[in-house]
């Protein structure tokens, strides 16, 4: 018998403008090859293995691969809230509210533990003109299986 654990991710982003939603980004993203070592460290009970805490918007649009390691001028946040929508996955609830990453044009997400490790990350095709009247509001869940 083989068995193979696997993480997988998806976003779940909504766009508000003024207080109306505007747009939505559902859709997967990848866990990079740092944040399955943290998983691996995490399990071992290695002090180097960190809880996921926070939240990384930034501005490259380059395709994500899994050597990624960092999120180009990143504007980073506490992560607002974590559940446990079943056995396997974990999700975090985030919030860019109307104050943060003001005229940073967004065009990337990131996970990242407490140490700043970029875990996951996602790259939107469009991008988003950050400005005060603009508030990113979602969920990244993260399943191991």
């Amino acid at each position: 018998m083989q068995e193979t654990i696997k993480a997988k991710g998806a976003v779940d982003i909504q766009i508000f403008e003024n207080g109306e939603l505007i747009d939505r980004i559902q859709d997967n993203n990848l866990v990079v090859t740092l944040g399955k070592t943290n998983i691996a460290l995490l399990l071992g009970g290695n002090a180097a293995g960190k809880a996921i805490t926070k939240i990384a918007v930034g501005s490259s649009s380059n395709t994500p691969a899994v050597g990624d390691n960092t999120i180009t001028n990143a504007f980073i946040k506490a992560l607002s809230a974590v559940t446990y929508p079943d056995a396997q996955s974990v999700q975090f609830g985030f919030d860019i509210d109307n104050a943060d990453a003001n005229g940073l044009t967004i065009r990337e997400f990131g996970l990242l533990n407490a140490d700043n490790v970029l875990c996951a990350r996602k790259v939107r095709n469009a991008e988003i003109a950050k400005t005060n009247v603009i508030r990113l509001v979602g969920t990244w869940t993260i399943t191991v299986n």
